[in-house]
């Protein structure tokens, strides 16, 4: 408010009000509004400074109608570093920033690795233009803030927004057309909502799924997801193809859209596929965990990477990242227990697989629970015979040996 009073003051002409909604509007929107004498809105100048769609439309009411006034503490320090950056995405004020290595295939799972474009790759085609002539109608939840974190209390940490996927697609293009730049003025006017988690594998792409499945993962990486599923699926009757579809979802994301400090739940290791646009990850690996002040049990970090509190969280200073931009056809593999935060530095979309091995086998049957709600399988009985059907696959899994991994 003290800042659109202080442009108010700058066009003493201007007699009216300024209307509720103007703290949503970018910097240069208010000016010409005042300069107007009032009678030139955003929506009515048709300018590249004050676009809006559904979506943003939205987004923006609801923001007004729950009085959130700013944009989150990460979005905003984003800002700053990309003002700063020059295309420079290297971390200041730590031990080291390294890059992440590049290899032909994830040979071990040591360190995270980005596995090169592979030729005759299966998703290569499936970019937001893909989704949307494919899925437009979907319907799914945009968040402000992702992941979800156990702390967060305020309304703009649960702040979501129903979209479907054709509305989130053409919200991406319009933001990356007026504000690529992602300048912190705007930063509530345009405020950077993601699509992520989504699971069409597990609807209407079922059939493409079913028919290229194997072939979406980077090359040399062990994953014996699907086998464990399919003895889950065969013990509770489950169409197995459909089950494992659950551990396959994709993200699309507007220029600016952050994934916050966090490690994959339930002990998993990860891979993440980049079909369009660019993204840049920073990685910790698990020795780093006093140094981001992470707790294991919830999985998350408060620290904030690009601009850290010297008081509240001094020993970021030591710590070793890794850094990379993901290009398209690229494949970023993340080991179990690694820690990443991500920004979308250009409209993007990313198939994400979460995946266990003989490595991290024993957290398996943890995914299970996460991925199907059992809660709601009927009787008591029938509950108490899932949950003995979970103990015996978690046995099961446990005795397994790396063998044939072919279904």
């Amino acid at each position: 408010r003290r800042e659109l009073d202080a442009m108010r003051a700058r066009f003493p002409g201007f007699r009216g009000a300024l209307p509720e909604e103007a703290r949503f509007w970018a910097k240069a929107d208010i000016e010409k509004f005042l300069a107007s004498g009032g009678t030139s809105r955003p929506q009515e100048t048709g300018q590249r400074s004050g676009p809006s769609c559904a979506l943003l439309s939205r987004a923006r009411l609801k923001m007004a109608s729950e009085r959130v006034s700013e944009a989150t503490a990460e979005y905003r320090s984003f800002c700053q570093k990309f003002r700063e950056s020059r295309d420079d995405w290297t971390l200041s004020g730590i031990v080291e920033c390294g890059d992440v290595p590049r290899m032909p295939v994830a040979d071990g799972l040591r360190s995270a690795v980005v596995v090169e474009k592979q030729r005759d790759w299966k998703a290569r085609l499936w970019n937001m233009e893909f989704w949307r002539r494919e899925c437009g109608e979907a319907v799914w939840l945009c968040r402000l803030r992702c992941p979800h974190f156990q702390d967060d209390a305020e309304v703009v940490d649960s702040f979501v927004v129903e979209a479907s996927v054709e509305e989130y697609v053409e919200y991406a293009r319009l933001l990356h057309r007026a504000d690529r730049k992602c300048a912190e003025e705007n930063a509530v006017a345009y405020p950077r909502l993601s699509l992520g988690g989504w699971l069409p594998f597990c609807e209407v792409m079922r059939p493409i799924f079913v028919e290229c499945w194997r072939q979406l993962g980077p090359p040399g990486v062990k994953d014996f997801t699907a086998r464990w599923v399919r003895l889950f699926a065969n013990a509770l009757n489950l169409d197995w193809h459909e089950a494992v579809a659950r551990y396959y979802s994709v993200s699309i994301q507007a220029t600016g859209a952050i994934d916050r400090l966090h490690t994959a739940s339930c002990g998993s290791h990860l891979w993440v596929n980049q079909v369009e646009g660019r993204k840049v990850f920073y990685l910790f690996s698990p020795q780093e965990v006093n140094n981001l002040y992470a707790g294991y049990s919830t999985g998350q970090s408060p620290v904030d990477i690009f601009f850290p509190s010297a008081k509240r969280h001094p020993l970021f200073s030591e710590a070793k990242a890794l850094v990379v931009t993901l290009y398209l056809g690229q494949t970023l593999v993340i080991p179990s227990g690694w820690w990443w935060y991500s920004v979308a530095i250009e409209p993007s979309v990313v198939i994400c697989h979460p995946f266990w091995n003989m490595e991290n086998k024993v957290h398996f049957t943890e995914s299970l629970r996460d991925n199907f709600d059992f809660r709601a399988q009927g009787s008591r009985a029938l509950q108490e015979n899932i949950a003995r059907q979970l103990e015996s696959l978690h046995e099961q899994v446990l005795a397994d040996e790396d063998s044939d991994m072919e279904e």
